[in-house]
Protein backbone atom coordinates (compact mmCIF):
# COMPACT_ATOMS: atom_id res chain seq x y z
CA UNK A 1 0.00 0.00 0.00
CA UNK A 2 1.18 3.44 -0.68
CA UNK A 3 1.92 5.67 1.85
CA UNK A 4 -0.41 8.61 1.85
CA UNK A 5 2.00 11.28 0.60
CA UNK A 6 2.28 9.01 -2.52
CA UNK A 7 -1.64 8.22 -2.95
CA UNK A 8 -3.69 9.98 -5.83
CA UNK A 9 -7.27 9.66 -6.13
CA UNK A 10 -7.81 5.96 -7.88
CA UNK A 11 -11.24 5.49 -9.75
CA UNK A 12 -13.92 2.65 -10.37
CA UNK A 13 -16.23 2.81 -12.50
CA UNK A 14 -19.16 2.84 -10.00
CA UNK A 15 -17.38 6.59 -9.56
CA UNK A 16 -18.08 8.05 -12.50
CA UNK A 17 -21.80 8.99 -12.08
CA UNK A 18 -21.13 12.53 -13.33
CA UNK A 19 -24.00 13.28 -15.40
CA UNK A 20 -25.31 10.24 -16.46
CA UNK A 21 -26.26 6.63 -14.92
CA UNK A 22 -23.59 4.15 -13.90
CA UNK A 23 -25.30 0.83 -15.24
CA UNK A 24 -22.72 -1.51 -14.49
CA UNK A 25 -19.10 -1.64 -12.60
CA UNK A 26 -17.78 -3.38 -15.71
CA UNK A 27 -18.86 -0.89 -18.58
CA UNK A 28 -19.69 2.40 -18.94
CA UNK A 29 -19.76 5.06 -21.20
CA UNK A 30 -20.59 9.18 -20.73
CA UNK A 31 -19.92 12.08 -22.76
CA UNK A 32 -16.80 13.55 -22.38
CA UNK A 33 -17.66 17.02 -21.33
CA UNK A 34 -19.49 15.83 -18.55
CA UNK A 35 -16.36 14.53 -16.99
CA UNK A 36 -13.99 17.14 -17.61
CA UNK A 37 -16.26 19.71 -15.64
CA UNK A 38 -16.32 17.16 -12.41
CA UNK A 39 -13.60 15.07 -11.79
CA UNK A 40 -10.07 15.84 -10.32
CA UNK A 41 -6.97 15.95 -12.45
CA UNK A 42 -4.78 14.06 -11.98
CA UNK A 43 -5.94 10.45 -11.30
CA UNK A 44 -5.62 6.82 -12.02
CA UNK A 45 -8.18 4.52 -12.86
CA UNK A 46 -8.40 0.24 -12.37
CA UNK A 47 -9.83 0.01 -15.22
CA UNK A 48 -9.42 0.37 -19.02
CA UNK A 49 -10.11 3.68 -20.39
CA UNK A 50 -10.64 5.21 -23.74
CA UNK A 51 -11.29 9.05 -24.92
CA UNK A 52 -12.75 10.04 -28.32
CA UNK A 53 -12.25 13.73 -28.61
CA UNK A 54 -14.66 14.88 -31.37
CA UNK A 55 -14.21 18.46 -31.02
CA UNK A 56 -11.71 20.94 -29.00
CA UNK A 57 -7.87 21.65 -28.09
CA UNK A 58 -5.60 21.46 -25.10
CA UNK A 59 -2.99 18.52 -23.95
CA UNK A 60 -3.16 15.01 -22.38
CA UNK A 61 -0.71 14.22 -19.87
CA UNK A 62 -0.55 10.38 -19.76
CA UNK A 63 2.31 9.42 -17.21
CA UNK A 64 4.93 12.23 -18.41
CA UNK A 65 4.41 12.69 -21.82
CA UNK A 66 2.23 15.47 -23.18
CA UNK A 67 -0.47 14.14 -25.89
CA UNK A 68 -1.95 17.37 -28.01
CA UNK A 69 -4.95 17.62 -27.83
CA UNK A 70 -7.30 17.97 -31.36
CA UNK A 71 -10.55 17.16 -32.94
CA UNK A 72 -10.41 13.48 -33.93
CA UNK A 73 -8.29 12.00 -31.36
CA UNK A 74 -8.26 8.75 -29.42
CA UNK A 75 -6.56 8.39 -26.38
CA UNK A 76 -6.13 4.45 -25.08
CA UNK A 77 -4.85 4.06 -20.75
CA UNK A 78 -4.61 0.77 -19.09
CA UNK A 79 -5.26 0.36 -15.24
CA UNK A 80 -2.65 2.02 -13.06
CA UNK A 81 -2.05 5.04 -15.22
CA UNK A 82 -2.02 8.59 -14.17
CA UNK A 83 -3.31 10.79 -16.49
CA UNK A 84 -4.04 14.90 -16.53
CA UNK A 85 -6.47 16.43 -19.00
CA UNK A 86 -6.68 19.56 -19.87
CA UNK A 87 -9.07 21.22 -23.06
CA UNK A 88 -10.53 24.01 -24.33
CA UNK A 89 -14.02 25.31 -22.87
CA UNK A 90 -15.80 23.27 -26.66
CA UNK A 91 -14.06 20.33 -26.15
CA UNK A 92 -16.72 17.25 -26.93
CA UNK A 93 -16.27 13.65 -27.23
CA UNK A 94 -16.83 10.80 -25.29
CA UNK A 95 -15.46 8.29 -22.94
CA UNK A 96 -15.15 4.43 -22.56
CA UNK A 97 -14.38 2.60 -19.31
CA UNK A 98 -14.60 -1.04 -19.18
CA UNK A 99 -12.67 -3.85 -17.23
CA UNK A 100 -11.00 -6.86 -18.93
CA UNK A 101 -13.47 -8.84 -17.48
CA UNK A 102 -16.36 -7.62 -19.70
CA UNK A 103 -14.19 -7.04 -22.73
CA UNK A 104 -13.35 -11.11 -22.36
CA UNK A 105 -16.96 -12.08 -21.11
CA UNK A 106 -17.58 -14.30 -24.17
CA UNK A 107 -14.25 -14.75 -25.74
CA UNK A 108 -11.85 -18.20 -25.22
CA UNK A 109 -9.29 -16.21 -24.70
CA UNK A 110 -9.66 -14.15 -21.29
CA UNK A 111 -6.14 -12.59 -22.64
CA UNK A 112 -7.62 -11.43 -25.55
CA UNK A 113 -7.02 -8.27 -24.59
CA UNK A 114 -3.80 -7.76 -23.90
CA UNK A 115 -3.41 -9.62 -28.00
CA UNK A 116 -4.54 -6.47 -29.10
CA UNK A 117 -1.59 -3.77 -30.00
CA UNK A 118 -3.07 -0.73 -28.79
CA UNK A 119 -3.28 -2.64 -25.16
CA UNK A 120 -0.12 -4.48 -25.17
CA UNK A 121 1.79 -3.67 -22.50
CA UNK A 122 4.97 -3.48 -24.66
CA UNK A 123 3.64 -1.46 -27.40
CA UNK A 124 0.95 0.43 -25.87
CA UNK A 125 -0.36 3.12 -28.06
CA UNK A 126 -1.68 5.81 -25.97
CA UNK A 127 -2.75 8.94 -28.51
CA UNK A 128 -4.01 7.95 -32.14
CA UNK A 129 -4.85 10.90 -34.36
CA UNK A 130 -7.18 10.11 -37.17
CA UNK A 131 -8.38 11.76 -40.25
CA UNK A 132 -10.98 11.87 -43.37
CA UNK A 133 -12.59 8.30 -43.86
CA UNK A 134 -11.13 6.91 -40.21
CA UNK A 135 -12.26 9.68 -38.13
CA UNK A 136 -15.69 9.16 -39.25
CA UNK A 137 -15.24 5.32 -38.72
CA UNK A 138 -14.49 5.91 -35.21
CA UNK A 139 -17.32 8.85 -34.68
CA UNK A 140 -19.52 5.90 -36.30
CA UNK A 141 -18.83 3.14 -33.81
CA UNK A 142 -19.15 5.51 -30.89
CA UNK A 143 -22.27 6.56 -32.00
CA UNK A 144 -23.16 2.97 -31.70
CA UNK A 145 -21.68 2.12 -28.49
CA UNK A 146 -23.88 4.81 -27.41
CA UNK A 147 -27.25 4.14 -28.72
CA UNK A 148 -26.83 0.60 -27.75
CA UNK A 149 -26.02 2.14 -23.97
CA UNK A 150 -28.70 4.17 -23.65
CA UNK A 151 -31.35 2.46 -25.15
CA UNK A 152 -30.58 -0.81 -24.15
CA UNK A 153 -32.15 -2.76 -27.10
CA UNK A 154 -31.68 -7.20 -27.34
CA UNK A 155 -28.54 -8.08 -26.17
CA UNK A 156 -26.87 -4.66 -25.80
CA UNK A 157 -23.84 -5.91 -23.80
CA UNK A 158 -23.03 -8.14 -26.32
CA UNK A 159 -23.60 -5.95 -29.17
CA UNK A 160 -21.44 -3.28 -27.15
CA UNK A 161 -18.48 -6.02 -26.65
CA UNK A 162 -18.68 -6.40 -30.39
CA UNK A 163 -18.47 -2.82 -31.14
CA UNK A 164 -15.47 -2.99 -28.38
CA UNK A 165 -13.72 -5.05 -29.97
CA UNK A 166 -14.08 -3.50 -33.62
CA UNK A 167 -12.75 -0.35 -32.48
CA UNK A 168 -9.34 -1.75 -30.59
CA UNK A 169 -8.99 -3.53 -33.55
CA UNK A 170 -9.37 -0.88 -35.93
CA UNK A 171 -7.27 1.33 -33.54
CA UNK A 172 -4.11 -1.00 -33.69
CA UNK A 173 -4.23 -1.59 -37.48
CA UNK A 174 -4.04 2.61 -37.69
CA UNK A 175 -1.06 2.44 -35.13
CA UNK A 176 0.72 -1.08 -36.36
CA UNK A 177 3.14 -0.86 -33.71
CA UNK A 178 5.80 -3.32 -33.27
CA UNK A 179 4.57 -6.43 -31.47
CA UNK A 180 6.48 -10.07 -31.13
CA UNK A 181 4.30 -12.12 -33.61
CA UNK A 182 6.95 -13.94 -34.56
CA UNK A 183 7.72 -15.43 -31.17
CA UNK A 184 6.40 -19.16 -30.46
CA UNK A 185 3.12 -19.28 -28.75
CA UNK A 186 4.84 -20.64 -25.58
CA UNK A 187 7.11 -17.67 -25.66
CA UNK A 188 4.01 -15.37 -25.94
CA UNK A 189 1.81 -16.83 -22.85
CA UNK A 190 4.67 -17.12 -20.63
CA UNK A 191 5.51 -13.40 -21.57
CA UNK A 192 1.98 -12.09 -20.83
CA UNK A 193 1.86 -13.74 -17.82
CA UNK A 194 4.76 -12.40 -16.50
CA UNK A 195 3.69 -8.92 -17.18
CA UNK A 196 0.93 -9.86 -15.40
CA UNK A 197 3.01 -10.89 -12.58
CA UNK A 198 5.32 -8.39 -12.36
CA UNK A 199 2.51 -6.17 -12.29
CA UNK A 200 1.19 -7.39 -9.07
CA UNK A 201 4.54 -7.82 -7.53
CA UNK A 202 7.34 -5.37 -9.24
CA UNK A 203 6.89 -3.02 -5.83
CA UNK A 204 8.11 -6.04 -3.42
CA UNK A 205 10.40 -7.82 -5.14
CA UNK A 206 13.10 -7.08 -8.84
CA UNK A 207 14.94 -10.66 -8.42
CA UNK A 208 14.13 -12.56 -12.33
CA UNK A 209 14.56 -15.26 -10.22
CA UNK A 210 11.49 -14.65 -8.28
CA UNK A 211 9.79 -13.93 -11.23
CA UNK A 212 10.38 -17.08 -12.76
CA UNK A 213 9.79 -18.83 -9.42
CA UNK A 214 6.20 -17.29 -9.28
CA UNK A 215 5.58 -18.77 -12.66
CA UNK A 216 6.94 -22.57 -12.30
CA UNK A 217 9.49 -21.60 -14.89
CA UNK A 218 13.90 -21.47 -15.43
CA UNK A 219 15.27 -18.27 -15.13
CA UNK A 220 16.94 -19.33 -18.51
CA UNK A 221 13.16 -19.58 -20.28
CA UNK A 222 11.59 -16.72 -18.76
CA UNK A 223 14.38 -14.92 -20.27
CA UNK A 224 14.53 -16.46 -23.78
CA UNK A 225 10.46 -15.39 -23.27
CA UNK A 226 10.86 -11.82 -22.56
CA UNK A 227 14.00 -11.23 -25.23
CA UNK A 228 11.85 -12.64 -28.37
CA UNK A 229 8.85 -10.86 -27.43
CA UNK A 230 10.15 -7.78 -26.08
CA UNK A 231 14.17 -7.52 -26.92
CA UNK A 232 14.88 -7.02 -23.42
CA UNK A 233 16.22 -9.13 -20.64
CA UNK A 234 13.64 -10.05 -17.45
CA UNK A 235 16.04 -7.61 -15.46
CA UNK A 236 15.15 -4.43 -17.45
CA UNK A 237 11.77 -5.15 -18.32
CA UNK A 238 11.68 -4.87 -14.14
CA UNK A 239 13.42 -2.51 -13.83
CA UNK A 240 11.55 -0.45 -16.71
CA UNK A 241 8.55 -0.78 -14.67
CA UNK A 242 9.80 -0.05 -11.74
CA UNK A 243 11.33 3.52 -13.00
CA UNK A 244 8.01 3.82 -14.62
CA UNK A 245 6.38 3.70 -11.13
CA UNK A 246 8.67 6.14 -9.91
CA UNK A 247 7.84 8.66 -12.47
CA UNK A 248 4.25 8.33 -11.63
CA UNK A 249 4.82 9.27 -7.65
CA UNK A 250 7.50 11.55 -8.58
CA UNK A 251 4.89 13.48 -10.76
CA UNK A 252 2.23 13.48 -9.11
CA UNK A 253 2.58 13.20 -5.34
CA UNK A 254 4.67 15.55 -2.97
CA UNK A 255 6.56 12.70 -1.44
CA UNK A 256 10.05 12.87 -0.51
CA UNK A 257 12.45 11.84 -3.15
CA UNK A 258 13.66 9.22 -0.48
CA UNK A 259 9.93 7.97 0.13
CA UNK A 260 9.01 7.65 -3.39
CA UNK A 261 12.32 5.19 -3.31
CA UNK A 262 11.25 3.17 -0.67
CA UNK A 263 7.90 2.78 -2.30
CA UNK A 264 9.83 0.71 -4.61
CA UNK A 265 12.39 -1.35 -2.53
CA UNK A 266 14.96 0.69 -2.34
CA UNK A 267 16.09 1.36 1.19
CA UNK A 268 19.17 3.71 0.25
CA UNK A 269 18.49 6.95 -1.55
CA UNK A 270 21.19 7.63 -2.86
CA UNK A 271 20.96 3.63 -4.57
CA UNK A 272 17.53 5.24 -5.73
CA UNK A 273 18.88 8.12 -7.16
CA UNK A 274 21.67 6.72 -9.35
CA UNK A 275 19.50 4.25 -10.52
CA UNK A 276 16.72 6.71 -11.66
CA UNK A 277 19.62 8.45 -13.66
CA UNK A 278 21.04 5.21 -15.16
CA UNK A 279 17.80 4.75 -16.99
CA UNK A 280 16.25 8.50 -17.58
CA UNK A 281 19.47 10.39 -17.53
CA UNK A 282 18.30 13.03 -15.17
CA UNK A 283 18.23 12.55 -11.02
CA UNK A 284 14.67 12.56 -9.53
CA UNK A 285 14.93 16.68 -8.35
CA UNK A 286 15.62 17.05 -12.16
CA UNK A 287 13.04 15.24 -13.57
CA UNK A 288 10.77 16.78 -11.22
CA UNK A 289 11.63 20.58 -12.32
CA UNK A 290 11.52 19.07 -16.39
CA UNK A 291 7.55 18.41 -15.35
CA UNK A 292 7.38 21.66 -14.36
CA UNK A 293 7.99 23.29 -17.43
CA UNK A 294 5.95 21.03 -19.07
CA UNK A 295 2.91 21.82 -17.88
CA UNK A 296 3.36 25.14 -18.38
Amino acid sequence: MQPACCQLPIFRIENFDYGSVIKSVDFHFAPLQNLMLTLPYPHRHDFFHIVWVERGTGHHIIDEIKYEVRAGTLFFMSPGQIHDFQLSPEAEGFTINFSSEFFALQLQDKNMLRQIPIYDSENEIHALYTRGADTDDFRGIFEAIRDEYEDEPFRAQDMIRSYLFVLLVKASRLAVPANCSDAGHRSRLLFRRFQQVLEENFARTQNPAEYAGLLRTTERALNEAVRRCAGSTTAQIIRERVILEAKRLLAHSGAQVALVGAQLGFDDPAYFSRCFKKHTGRTPIEFRQSLARLAE
